[in-house]
């Protein structure tokens, strides 16, 4: 019986990876159609990250619909079906009791791991989020925002871009910088990259030594431009 339970199992994983393999494949055929577009290009139209859209047609995980349909509408491709193609995969893949792994490799819970990898995504909640404007107008350009994970006694900073700074980021060099805080030791976690389309967040810290709290600054060509954080929270 058990080997037989191992037999199940295989082959269940084996026609998970086809159907997923399948589902990229296509994807993929479907950039080259359009003229094999670059995900940098393809980014400013999708309003995800070229690292979210190439992870969505390397065929290790069924992206989600949201990516999916961004990247199809991208190149001009059937949204309708290519829904109605997602759903059904989904479909299949709940059926066979197919989980869907996240694009990082697992850490251990400690400051320094990326959210994500460290399994605060499933009970993250936002603690506080205050929106950023530009420096002296009345431009508000995204939010920053303090995120809370209970169950693995993390916290992070996250910022979320908006409409307006979308459009900024077409003619000009647009730079995010998120990070949370410590104030029990000053501690510190920051990261920064090419604004691009979506969120960015920093690695956690432990909470329960202090207060914590969000810091964004946004940059264009690599000067601040706008910048906040949010209100300082004890966290269990």
């Amino acid at each position: 019986m058990a080997v037989d339970n191992e037999l199940t199992r295989s082959c269940y994983w084996w026609v998970t990876v086809d159907k997923i393999a399948k589902f990229a494949e296509d994807l993929r055929k479907l950039r080259a159609a359009a003229g094999s577009p670059s995900y940098r290009s393809l980014e400013r139209v999708a309003h995800y990250s070229r690292t979210t859209l190439a992870q969505a047609a390397a065929g290790r995980v069924l992206p989600s619909l949201p990516v999916t349909l961004a990247f199809v509408a991208a190149c001009g491709g059937d949204t309708v079906e290519w829904e109605r193609r997602w759903r059904s995969v989904s479909v299949a893949l709940r059926a066979e009791g197919a989980t869907v792994a996240g694009p990082w490799p697992p850490e251990p819970v400690a400051d320094g791991a990326d959210p994500e990898a460290a399994g605060c995504g499933h009970d993250a909640v936002t603690v506080h989020a205050r929106k950023i404007a530009l420096i002296g107008r009345r431009n508000i350009v995204g939010q920053v925002e303090l995120r809370y994970s209970p169950g693995m006694h993390a916290a992070w900073g996250r910022f979320e871009g908006f409409s307006g700074l979308d459009h900024m980021a077409h003619r000009r060099r647009v730079e995010v910088l998120v990070a949370v805080a410590r104030d029990s030791d000053g501690a510190q976690m920051s990261y920064r990259d090419d604004y691009w389309f979506d969120y960015h967040w920093s690695s956690v810290l432990c909470t329960g030594t202090g207060q914590l709290w969000a810091l964004a600054s946004v940059l264009f060509d690599g000067e601040t431009v706008a910048a906040g954080q949010t209100d300082r929270f004890q966290l269990a």
